[in-house]
């Protein structure tokens, strides 16, 4: 991410006005500026359309850098091929990938293949000591150098499915290594979601998106594998997942500097669960995000956003615990020409926030 974009996310946040703010400095989902029945703001009509023959070029042989920081309320567990487990409480994940449009799915949508060029996996482990927690970063960062994300997109904006191509399922545990890992990079890929207004337009003025894959909590759910060392009656483990109940996001598009400029405003709650307990948890998100468009090409060329949950009340991972807290900071960036950013090391990192002790390196959050 180039050090110019955050610094206008910086400068936007500071100086524009809030578009979750119009219904007052409390305003909530229910009483926000509602947007009328084509999901435009009534406040503030779009003056300017722009439109672009191809809406899947951003997917035609481009290459881009992905960066993902995720800070868990819950711990995710990591599975080496063989018994052994890594809980981690924060992720740092970086990658190059190269994507090509592959497959035509009907007027309106592509299957994309991403190729993983090379990948970069950092992690804070819940325990205090994690012994496996670097053996098991780096199998899986070998894994995933040079294997595939398969995409389904659609001509509106949005990312409908993601796979993962390129990993060994021959064996449960296998394909849970695969499966945690694909969830992981759904969350790093979530930022190229944004829905456009209607008829795919890129407009001047502001557009309503519901129900962002953005505001989605990644958990452990594969509750079918055996822990090393326990007992028949308590060898699963929980099997965790999470809904999303609900979210908007007001995008703002303006010219800023000869380039075109979304700020992005949200909020959504989610719904953690524990499928053995049956304790529930909802965790109320708010997003700050802010994107640049190529006004040649149409292209989404950049974005960066802070996505921040905390619990609320009466929800059983708060009751009576520290205020379990939920982090997702992202970016990415188009690259050009033979570009290859330095995607960092892979290994163990102190937990985020903590002055790094020991022999582990401290937590870098985003320049």
């Amino acid at each position: 991410m180039s050090r110019s974009l955050l610094a206008l996310f910086a400068v936007l946040l500071a100086v524009a006005p809030s578009a979750l703010a119009q219904g007052g400095e409390d305003a909530t989902e229910g009483d926000a500026a509602k947007p009328d029945d084509k999901g435009v703001s009534n406040a503030d009509k779009p003056e300017e359309v722009i439109v672009y023959g191809d809406p899947f070029a951003r997917w035609d042989g481009t290459r881009w850098f992905v960066q993902t920081q995720i800070g868990m309320p819950l711990p995710y567990t990591f599975y080496a091929e063989l018994n052994h487990e890594f809980d981690a409480i924060a992720l740092d994940l970086r990658m190059v990938m190269g994507c090509e449009k592959t497959w035509r799915q009907g007027k309106k949508r592509y299957e994309v293949d991403c190729h993983i060029e090379d990948i970069a996996l950092q992690g804070a482990g819940y325990h205090t000591v994690e012994a496996y927690g670097d053996e098991i970063l780096t199998a899986l960062q070998a894994k995933l150098a040079g294997a595939d994300l398969q995409l389904i997109v659609a001509d509106d904006g949005r990312i409908v499915d993601v796979g993962l191509e390129g990993l060994e399922t021959g064996r449960d545990r296998e394909r849970a290594i695969k499966e945690q890992a694909r969830m992981i990079l759904v969350r790093a890929i979530s930022g190229f979601h944004m829905k456009l207004p209607p008829h795919n337009q890129i407009r001047k003025g502001q557009w309503v998106e519901y129900d962002s894959t953005l505001f989605e909590l990644p958990v452990t759910t594969n509750g079918g594998l055996d822990r090393p060392g326990s007992t028949a009656s308590s060898s699963r483990t929980n099997t965790v997942f999470n809904t999303m109940s609900g979210s908007y996001i007001i995008h703002q598009l303006d010219r800023y500097k000869g380039h075109l400029v979304v700020q992005s405003l949200g909020e959504g709650t989610i719904l953690v669960g524990d499928s053995d307990t049956s304790d529930e948890s909802y965790f109320k998100l708010k997003l700050d995000g802010v994107a640049i468009y190529d006004e040649g090409s149409g292209i989404m060329s950049e974005r960066v956003w802070t996505l921040r949950g905390r619990t609320s009340a009466g929800s059983a991972l708060g009751d009576g615990r520290a205020d379990p807290i939920y982090f997702h900071n992202g970016r990415f960036r188009l690259l050009t020409g033979d570009e290859k950013p330095d995607v960092g090391a892979t290994g163990l990192v102190s937990r985020p926030g903590v002055t790094a002790t020991g022999s582990l390196p401290a937590w870098r959050p985003f320049e």
